[in-house]
């Protein structure tokens, strides 16, 4: 008993089994830690990936703005650093200390932390179908719908295959997208002479517009 008090008062000691973070739906988790003070801080990594997956290094994507940072019940949130809202650049990362208040002494559980940007920032993207074609041809792929949610202007990737709409020393000159995507870039460049088997895969990048948007993509090769 003598261990557990200090100047006749009850030491505070308090377990968080673990860190769960949220960010647009998905879930990273942090090891836990013992807390000694009902006042204490937390270090949080953050780190813009969007669309990191997707892009080569020379395509930039818009910087990501952090509008809220909030925890669960029964902890409290009583400042971060550095405050909000806060700009972080692609696949830049900014470390957030959290300053908290914990519940009662003996609390043994998970320390839930969501993070948030301004919606405004973020749009739909809802293809029910891609279209590719050729002056001679037009295929829609298969099994093409897909939906996005990225940022304003963001630049994001899909591969096609064209052996559906053009012949082996083919050549191919041009690509356009219908409004509202614009092409970025392709990988391999144009122009492309379809001369081996995997001259026939292609990379195309587009740029989202500024609004949520349903409906299909047609992308045409010149």
């Amino acid at each position: 008993m003598f261990i557990e008090k200090l100047f006749g008062r009850k030491k505070f000691v308090s377990t968080i089994t673990g860190i769960s973070i949220k960010f647009l739906g998905e879930t990273h988790t942090l090891p836990g830690l013992e807390i000694k003070n009902r006042k204490f801080d937390v270090s949080i990594p953050f780190q813009n990936k969007m669309g990191s997956s997707m892009l080569p290094d020379m395509l930039k994507v818009p910087p990501l703005t952090l509008e809220k940072i909030a925890v669960l019940p029964p902890f409290k949130l009583l400042g971060t650093e550095p405050s909000l809202p806060a700009k972080v650049d692609f696949m830049s990362k900014i470390i957030f200390k959290l300053k908290l208040e914990a519940p009662q002494s003996g609390y043994n559980g998970p320390l839930s932390v969501s993070f948030s940007n301004s919606s405004t920032d973020l749009i739909t993207l809802s293809v029910n179908k891609v279209t590719v074609s050729s002056p001679s041809e037009s295929v829609a792929l298969d099994d093409s719908a897909f939906m996005l949610t990225v940022q304003k202007g963001q630049v994001f990737k899909k591969s096609m295959q064209l052996f559906k709409i053009y012949k082996f020393m083919d050549k191919v000159n041009l690509i356009e997208a219908s409004k509202p995507f614009e092409i970025v870039n392709t990988v391999p460049q144009l122009p492309l002479t379809l001369d081996h088997k995997d001259s026939y895969i292609i990379d195309v990048y587009l740029k989202a517009p500024d609004f949520s948007y349903s409906g299909s993509l047609e992308i045409k090769f010149k």
